[in-house]
């Protein structure tokens, strides 16, 4: 008597490692991240078998999209599309290729999982050429809702930051120039007062990212851990420096979308962009230098809101400086 697919895969999966993969999906280079799936599904057809469980995760700005076998974290899943597919083409269909699933776990409150399936792994390890393009298509669309996401977190952060600003400019217009110094600990102008007041709000929101990613960091990746242990960990290493990729990226957009409502907004944003390019391997490299001075002392604590803040609050006001040259005249 033949096993049906859930008990298949459920004897199949039984005390098997898991093939898994993975990579940070650029929110700027859709090319480049159609090229890594398609060399890590490429890599597992030529180095494992069909029946293999596998899973590639694609970690993006807010959330992560995996390509998988069904039933690999539930098999009940699998049991249903079973029954389903009993009914549509009859009991006695032979055909026992597990369904392959693209799957969106949005990083976003009461956000729900959507998923699609896509063929079958028999169908990617036998006819890749074929099958490929369906797996992307079905993974482009998920980087499209992870970026819609992206953008509308971006214009809650500007829409909040106009009332900053108001609060700013209100509260600095009623103070004298003696007691703006005392505040400051330098003269502020009232022509000043404006671009200072923006500035400030712009701050404020990049500072609630940066808390954001600094507090995800602690809770999901550090825990009772120390940051030695964190960074011998290769899993978690590359999570904590997918989060900083993040939060460079939250905060590069949070400008982009500023620079919207500004005249010639896509010369700007042409600049920014470019900039990008420097700018994200110099944080990189900060990053890096300031967790190997961490790890001086093996046994060292460190202070998440610190680390994040000296290394993005730079970032954030280069932004700020490079769309200033640009509007200045």
């Amino acid at each position: 008597m033949e096993m049906d697919v859930k008990q298949k895969l459920a004897h199949q999966y039984d005390n098997i490692a898991i093939y898994t993969s993975g990579f940070y999906a650029d929110p700027e280079d859709a090319l480049g991240s159609r090229s890594k799936l398609m060399e890590t599904l490429k890599s597992l057809t030529m180095n494992q078998h069909a029946d293999t469980p596998f899973s590639l995760q694609i970690m993006t700005t807010n959330g992560e999209i995996n390509v998988m076998p069904l039933g690999l974290l539930s098999l009940d899943e699998l049991k249903a599309y079973e029954n389903e597919h009993r009914k549509e083409v009859g009991l006695k269909d032979e055909d026992d290729a597990i369904p392959m699933v693209v799957q969106f776990a949005p990083h976003t409150e009461h956000a729900k999982v959507e998923k699609q399936i896509v063929g079958t792994t028999n169908a990617l390890f036998d006819n890749f050429n074929d099958q490929f393009p369906k797996v992307w298509t079905a993974v482009s669309q998920y980087l499209d809702a992870n970026q819609a996401i992206l953008i509308s977190i971006e214009r809650d952060l500007l829409t909040d930051a106009k009332d900053v600003q108001s609060e700013y400019q209100n509260n600095f217009s009623t103070m004298t120039a003696e007691e703006r110094k005392q505040n400051l600990g330098y003269e502020l102008k009232d022509s000043e007062l404006d671009h200072f007041s923006h500035f400030m709000a712009d701050m404020h929101e990049v500072q609630s990212v940066v808390m954001s990613a600094a507090s995800f960091t602690q809770h999901e990746i550090m825990g009772d851990n120390l940051f030695a242990t964190v960074m011998n960990d290769r899993v978690l290493r590359n999570t904590f420096f997918w989060v900083l990729d993040n939060t460079f990226y939250e905060i590069m957009y949070y400008f982009i979308e500023k620079t919207r409502a500004i005249p010639d907004s896509e010369k700007i944003i042409k600049h920014l962009r470019h900039q990008k390019k420097l700018m994200i391997i110099n944080m990189r490299n900060d990053a890096f230098q300031r967790a190997q001075k961490a790890l001086d002392d093996p046994k060292q604590t460190i202070d998440l809101n610190h680390y994040f803040t000296d290394i993005f609050i730079p970032v954030a006001e280069q932004f700020s400086t490079e769309i200033d040259k640009m509007t200045t005249n």
